[in-house]
């Protein structure tokens, strides 16, 4: 049985990958302060969930109102969590952080069921 080789472009692809779920936390750190903002806590246990492959993406409040079938105009990070494995798994969901934009940022596992995981195509 012949293995699969790594390619530069495959290797190439993966940085780019953790270092634009980098820049996100980055811009998290800076700007004015503001109570819709990851802990420094949050953020390092995020950095070390893209470390081991986690994708980082962004959710809003209306897409959790969607996935949830409410109407709420606040949602804690707890809440947004639950809601977010209830419809997506656990295995898909790693952390949830407030986003200082008023949404929140998560960590998500690459994959689902042999597929690359996204919300946007998440049935």
């Amino acid at each position: 049985m012949a293995t699969k080789r790594t390619s530069f472009v495959t290797v190439r692809n993966n940085f780019q990958k953790k270092i634009r779920s980098y820049q996100v936390l980055l811009g998290q750190t800076s700007g004015a302060g503001t109570k819709f903002r990851p802990s420094p806590a949050q953020l390092n246990s995020i950095s070390r969930l893209i470390d081991k492959g986690a994708k980082l993406q962004k959710v809003t409040t209306q897409q959790l109102n969607r996935w949830a079938g409410t109407r709420k105009s606040t949602w804690s990070a707890s809440s947004a969590k639950n809601t977010l494995i209830k419809k997506f798994g656990k295995s898909c969901i790693k952390a949830v952080a407030f986003n200082k934009g008023g949404g929140f940022i998560v960590a998500t596992s690459p994959t689902r069921k042999g597929r690359t995981f996204s919300f946007g195509s998440a049935k």
